[in-house]
C-alpha cells in the first residue's frame, strides 16, 4: 500500500522509455502468434557480439509457450545484476523487445496495441503523471518516417489521458544528428498544432560515449531561439549524461554533467559520475578511467583554466602553468590518440571536490537529477547499494527525482524504485518525501507561456 507521504514520488514518473516498458509476459503474449515470422536478426547478432553465444529465439518462445515458464525468456530480455556495467549487454537484451516492436509496427501495422499495454501497466500501478520517451528507428535521413513515428506515438499518448492519468511525450533525438532531427520536430509541431500540449520536451539517450555535450551547442542555441520565438510551445530538455563513461577520465565525466546543465538541460538522467565515489569508480575495472582521447584531455584543460577560481574554492588544485604547458604539448597530437594518467589518492580526493563543485552548479541552475536505482546499479556498474550515487545526491541540495527508466527490462516498477531508496538510505517515508518534494514541480512544459 502506498505510503501517503511518498505518494507523490510513486505516482509521478519523469524518466521512463516506451521501448523498455514491456515485461517478459507482454513480450510472450505479443509474440505468441508471430515468433516464427519475426525478423530476429538484430537481437541474435547483437546478443552474439555481447555474450559470445547465438540464441535461438524461435526455440526460446516455443519453450516458454509450452512450459508456461518465463525463466528462460527472462534470461534473454531482463537485464540483471550479472549483466552489469556494459551498455552493449543492455542493448542486446533490449533488442529482443525491439524485434517484436518492429514486427507490430512494420509488418502488422498495429503499434497502438503495444502502446496501450504500456499505458495500462502504468495506470494499473497507480501512476497519475508520466512523461514517456522514445527514439525513432529513423533519423533525418528518413524525415517522413521520423515524423510519422513520433506523430503516431504522440497521438496515442494524448488519447491515453483521462481525468486521473496524464501522459506527456519527450522525443528522443539521436546524439549523432541532434540539430537535424530537432528541425524535424519543429516541422512536426508546425503541422500538428493539436500535439503541442502533448509534446513537451526532448531527450538525449542511448550510448553517450563518444558524444560530448559540447557537440550539441548548435542545437541548444537554436532551441533557445525557438523557445523565445514560440514560448507557448517551448520545449525542455532531459539529457542522459554521466551514466556509462569508461571511455574517459572521472574528471571529464564530471565535466560532461556540468556542461549539460550549463547548456540548458532541465533534467539530467543518472549522473552517476557526480555521485559515485571516485575510489569505487576506478576499482570497477582494471585501469578504469586512466585513458581518454587527447581531445577530451584538451577539453578538460580548457575547463579547468576557465573555472580555476571556482574549483580552487572547492579545494581542487589547479596549476595553470602546468596545464598550459600540457596543452601546448598535446595540441600537436591527433585528437583521437589516447593519453594515460594514473590515479593516486590526492587525485581521487580532487575528483570528490570536483563532484561537489559540479553539484553546486546544478543547484545554481535549478537542474534536476533523475536517479534510477536499479538501472544505475546494473547499467552504471555501481557495485553495491551502499555505493549508489543517490546517497551523495540526497546529502546535497540538488533537486532529485526517482525514475524506473526501463521497468520491463529491469523487471521493476516506480514504486519498487522509491521503496529501494527509502530502504537503503534508512530515511523515514516522511523524511524522504520532504527531501524529494513533488516531482510534478520538475515536469517539462511548466515554463510555457499560455
Amino acid at each position: 500500500m502506498t505510503e501517503p507521504s511518498l505518494q507523490a514520488a510513486k505516482t509521478c514518473e519523469l524518466h521512463v522509455h516506451i521501448g523498455g516498458s514491456l515485461f517478459a509476459a507482454d513480450l510472450l503474449d505479443l509474440a505468441r502468434d508471430h515468433y516464427e515470422k519475426i525478423d530476429w536478426s538484430l537481437f541474435v547478432d547483437s546478443f552474439e557480439r555481447a555474450y559470445h553465444r547465438r540464441p535461438d529465439p524461435v526455440a526460446l518462445f516455443r519453450e516458454a509457450l509450452h512450459s508456461q515458464c518465463l525463466d528462460s525468456l527472462k534470461a534473454h530480455c531482463v537485464y540483471g545484476a550479472e549483466d552489469g556495467g556494459d551498455f552493449a549487454h543492455f542493448q542486446a537484451k533490449f533488442n529482443l523487445a525491439i524485434c517484436i516492436y518492429r514486427h507490430w509496427w512494420n509488418v502488422l501495422g498495429k503499434p497502438e496495441e503495444i502502446l496501450h499495454r504500456i499505458f495500462a501497466h502504468h495506470r494499473g500501478e497507480g501512476l497519475r503523471y508520466v512523461e514517456y520517451r522514445a527514439m525513432a528507428p529513423y533519423d533525418h535521413i528518413q524525415p517522413e518516417a521520423f515524423a510519422q513515428f513520433h506523430e503516431l506515438t504522440a497521438r496515442a499518448i494524448a488519447q491515453a489521458c483521462t481525468e486521473d492519468f496524464t501522459a506527456r511525450y519527450l522525443i528522443s533525438l539521436p546524439r549523432w544528428a541532434p540539430l537535424e532531427c530537432y528541425k524535424l520536430v519543429q516541422r512536426l509541431l508546425d503541422e500538428n498544432e493539436d500535439l503541442v500540449p502533448t509534446i513537451v520536451g526532448l531527450d538525449f539517450c542511448h550510448f553517450e560515449e563518444g558524444y560530448p555535450p559540447a557537440s550539441t551547442r548548435a542545437f541548444f542555441r537554436r532551441l533557445r531561439r525557438d523557445n523565445e520565438r514560440h514560448p507557448e510551445r517551448a520545449l525542455d530538455v532531459a539529457y542522459h549524461v554521466g551514466e556509462v563513461y569508461f571511455d574517459k577520465s572521472l574528471e571529464s565525466a564530471v565535466r560532461w554533467c556540468h556542461e549539460a546543465a550549463e547548456l540548458g538541460a532541465l533534467r539530467l538522467g543518472h549522473c552517476t559520475a557526480l555521485g559515485l565515489d571516485p575510489e569505487v569508480a576506478v576499482a570497477r575495472r582494471s585501469q578504469a578511467h586512466e585513458r581518454e582521447l587527447v581531445s577530451e584531455r584538451l577539453a578538460q584543460i580548457a575547463y579547468d583554466l576557465q573555472h580555476k577560481d571556482a574549483l580552487e574554492k572547492f579545494g581542487v588544485p589547479v596549476d595553470d602553468q602546468a596545464l598550459m604547458q600540457e596543452r601546448s604539448h598535446l595540441s600537436s597530437r591527433p585528437g583521437d590518440v589516447l593519453v594515460c594518467r594514473a590515479y593516486d589518492p590526492p587525485r581521487l580526493e580532487a575528483v570528490r571536490r570536483r563532484q561537489d563543485f559540479a553539484l553546486s552548479r546544478l543547484v545554481a541552475h535549478d537542474t534536476v537529477v533523475e536517479t534510477c536505482p536499479t538501472s544505475n546499479l546494473r547499467i552504471g556498474a555501481v557495485p553495491d547499494a551502499k555505493d549508489h550515487p543517490v546517497h551523495r545526491f540526497l546529502a546535497s541540495e540538488v533537486r532529485l527525482a526517482i525514475g524506473a527508466d526501463d521497468p520491463g527490462l529491469f523487471d521493476c516498477t516506480l514504486a519498487d524504485e522509491v521503496n529501494w531508496v527509502q530502504r537503503h538510505t534508512g530515511m523515514t517515508p516522511d523524511a524522504l518525501q520532504a527531501r524529494l518534494g513533488d516531482p510534478r514541480d520538475y515536469r517539462c512544459g511548466l515554463r510555457r507561456v499560455r
